[in-house]
């Protein structure tokens, strides 16, 4: 009996591993692997119209074209993208590089009055202006340039040392000129970089134009922070500040982009996963700190090659299959702000994978999406509560606060509960609860708050 057990056991084991073994050479993707497996249609013809290219030849030596220089930085990767990073340090592509940190070629930017220093004649960013002019022509290419983010399917990034600095020159040199000059590159600004937010293909551009969109509203907010506001200003401003649409928000591309590279990297590179330039680690590290996310966060997301305890591949298509479902599920979530991502064992357990599929690849990679998404929660934030010191500025009877914000509309309420921003009398502060969902009072350190003017702050005397 006992070797009729025995035996039951062995053929037992020996149809999983064939099965095991058939599955990963024989099964078909899934509709869903093959819908994630499909890159993105380029619609541009010829790539040197394209502002990609731009950004990553920003740094070129002066005198080169910056766009053929990134379109070769991008062309090197050749056939095997995930493999490495874009090469950013090659002699001809670091000469116009900041010698200083981007916070101070406009130190000005962060003053409690920014207008009025830029207005002033002997403001710091007018001796850089004419040092760094080339990457501000450089910049000023760029927003009249088509973008399509061929980053899809490559590791590398843009660096976006260089980007700040100029963005911040070509926006104040305009309002070193007049008020609407600065406010029509200002506009131009915010315009160009939503258009990247709905066209990134990758996390880090993605995330790279969040921050440049917020670079550019909380300078806008310090200025309604003032008593007395141009009138310019109170005008344009709301036409910046519109919540973020659904495509702003998705994160479809990047997760899918992220998905596939997991996917190439398990079939071609060395379990240590992708080798990242040192420049591409400094610009990961960079706009990290910038959108003020956990220091490992892109790394989260990065899927790593699986091992099995004989130091193969273990992953078989069944468990890419399972794999897309999840990602399939995670994109779908992201795109309703309230929704919460899913978790990767509640997908898993619906997929047909054998029990030694699921023990020689139990899926312990869970990718962590959850600070990207709520990045993205926060920017919508910022614009609703910038709006706000906009529209609470408006002339009312008796009318408290917290009433208005209930009045202004859904359109101005706090993306993260859906229901009005809070007011802090005390602190005189607009705020959002932020990511943790918890009303602090509008302690910056959890909430993200704008100020209102005490002039503003109470309700107006009837006429």
């Amino acid at each position: 009996m006992r070797n009729i057990v025995i035996s039951i056991c062995i053929i037992g084991l020996f149809l999983e591993l064939s099965g095991l073994i058939w599955s990963a050479k024989k099964d078909k993707p899934s509709e869903g692997f093959v819908r994630l497996s499909t890159p993105p249609a380029r619609s541009m013809e010829r790539p040197l119209d394209n502002g990609y290219f731009l950004l990553l030849g920003m740094a070129a030596a002066d005198g080169t074209d910056p766009v053929q220089t990134g379109y070769d930085i991008w062309s090197e990767t050749g056939a095997r993208p995930t493999e490495r990073g874009y090469d950013l340090d090659k002699p001809g592509r670091t000469e116009l590089r900041l010698p200083v940190a981007y916070d101070r070629v406009v130190p000005e930017w962060h003053t409690d009055d920014p207008l009025s220093e830029f207005q002033n004649k002997e403001a710091s960013f007018r001796s850089s202006a004419p040092l760094y002019a080339p990457l501000v022509t450089r910049y000023e290419q760029f927003l009249r340039m088509k973008f399509e983010d061929w980053g899809y399917g490559h590791t590398g990034a843009p660096r976006i040392e260089e980007l700040m600095g100029a963005h911040r020159l070509f926006v104040a040199i305009g309002f070193g000129e007049q008020v609407r000059a600065g406010l029509d590159r200002l506009t131009a600004d915010v315009a160009k970089w939503r258009s990247v937010l709905r066209e990134a293909r990758t996390l880090p551009v993605k995330i790279l134009a969040s921050v440049m969109i917020e670079d550019d509203v909380e300078l806008l907010s310090r200025m309604l922070s003032q008593r007395t506001v141009d009138k310019h200003v109170l005008a344009q401003g709301l036409n910046l500040l519109q919540p973020l649409t659904p495509t702003e928000y998705s994160l479809r591309w990047p997760i899918q982009n992220e998905f596939m590279m997991g996917y190439q990297r398990s079939r071609t590179e060395p379990a240590n996963g992708p080798r990242l330039s040192q420049a591409d680690h400094q610009t990961l590290g960079t706009v990290t700190i910038l959108a003020h996310l956990p220091s490992n966060a892109f790394q989260k997301v990065a899927h790593p090659r699986s091992l099995s305890g004989f130091g193969l591949a273990s992953s078989g298509q069944r468990t890419w299959d399972a794999y897309s479902s999840y990602y399939d599920a995670t994109i779908k979530a992201a795109e309703t702000i309230h929704s919460p991502l899913p978790r990767l064992q509640d997908i898993a357990k619906q997929s047909p994978r054998t029990f030694l599929e699921r023990l020689a690849d139990p899926m312990e990679f869970e990718p962590q999406w959850e600070p990207f998404s709520q990045h993205l929660v926060e920017t919508d934030a910022r614009l609703r509560l910038v709006s706000l010191q906009i529209l609470m500025r408006k002339p009312t009877a008796t009318v408290t606060i917290p009433t208005r914000l209930a009045e202004v509309g859904s359109m101005y309420f706090d993306p993260f509960t859906g229901l009005p921003m809070l007011w802090s009398p005390t602190q005189k502060k607009l705020y959002s609860v932020g990511k943790d969902r918890l009303d602090d009072g509008g302690d910056s350190s959890f909430d993200i708050s704008v100020p209102l003017p005490p002039a503003f702050a109470a309700p107006s005397p009837t006429s």
